[in-house]
């Protein structure tokens, strides 16, 4: 589950067609305060690994989550929008 604590993210992505040529980008949503933020500790891009656990691709992550409240995560591979996940974020 999602915490306001630094953690680790395994991201598996179905649906991305030669992953090791992508990138992942997440953004955050604060939806209380309409502010952006960026999700992964150290940066907003990652390169794409490749296929794992049945997903076409993978990529391990540390994230820090800003702020308690309802989060939508923003999930981009090569500048087009892949999917968004929505949370809410208590502790």
């Amino acid at each position: 589950m999602p915490s306001l604590n630094g953690q680790k993210w395994m991201w598996h992505l179905w649906g991305v067609e030669v992953p090791e040529n992508k990138e992942l980008t997440v953004v955050g949503f604060h939806k209380e305060t309409e502010a952006v933020h960026q999700i992964f500790i150290d940066g907003w891009t990652k390169g794409l690994g490749s296929p794992n656990n049945g997903a076409d691709a993978h990529i391990p992550s540390n994230v820090k989550i800003q702020e308690s409240g309802d989060w939508a995560m923003l999930l981009y591979t090569d500048e087009q929008l892949f999917d968004i996940l929505v949370f809410e974020i208590n502790e």
